[in-house]
C-alpha cells in the first residue's frame, strides 16, 4: 500500500531541527509610523531578532490590531537602540508600529524553516489562530498578556 504524506506543515519537526535560512530586512531610519507596516516572511521562521534601529520606542507584534491596540498591550516594546535577542518562535509574518510620538525604524535578522508561510495558520492579536490553507494546530496557542 502507497504511503501519502502532506509535506511540510506546522508542526513538521524536523525543519524546525535544521539550521534556518538566512534572512535580512531593515526599515528606513524614520519610516515606522502610526501605520502598522508588515514584514512577511516567504518560509516560517525557526527564530528571529527584532533591533530598533532608532532612538524612539518602537511596537512589535504577530498582527496589525496586536500593534494597534489602544486598551490591550498585544505587543513588545522595543526602547531606542534596543534588540530582542533570539526568538525561537515560529510565524509567518511581524508587524511594526511607533510607540508614542516619533517615527522609528527596525532591523530584522531571521532563520526560515523550510515550512511555505501558506502552511501556517495567521495568528490573531488574541493569539488565536485563524484561517490555515495547511494543517491546523491541534489545539489554539495559548494568550500570554504583552505579547501579540
Amino acid at each position: 500500500m502507497a504511503h501519502w504524506s502532506k509535506g511540510m506543515g506546522p508542526n513538521f519537526v524536523p525543519a524546525y531541527q535544521i539550521s534556518g535560512i538566512p534572512y535580512v530586512t531593515s526599515s528606513i531610519l524614520d519610516e515606522v509610523g502610526t501605520t502598522p507596516i508588515k514584514v512577511t516572511f516567504p518560509q516560517v521562521t525557526r527564530f528571529f531578532v527584532v533591533q530598533n534601529i532608532s532612538e524612539n520606542p518602537l511596537r512589535v507584534g504577530f498582527s496589525s490590531n496586536g500593534v494597534s491596540a489602544a486598551e490591550t498591550a498585544n505587543y513588545l516594546i522595543l526602547s531606542g537602540n534596543q534588540a530582542t535577542g533570539r526568538l525561537e518562535l515560529r510565524c509567518k509574518e511581524l508587524y511594526f508600529r511607533r510607540e508614542g510620538g516619533s517615527n522609528c525604524g527596525f532591523s530584522v535578522l531571521a532563520g526560515l524553516s523550510g515550512v511555505p508561510n501558506n502552511q501556517f495558520p495567521t495568528l490573531t492579536s488574541s493569539l488565536l489562530y485563524s484561517g490555515s490553507d495547511g494543517d491546523p494546530l491541534p489545539q489554539p496557542v495559548p494568550k500570554f498578556e504583552g505579547v501579540g
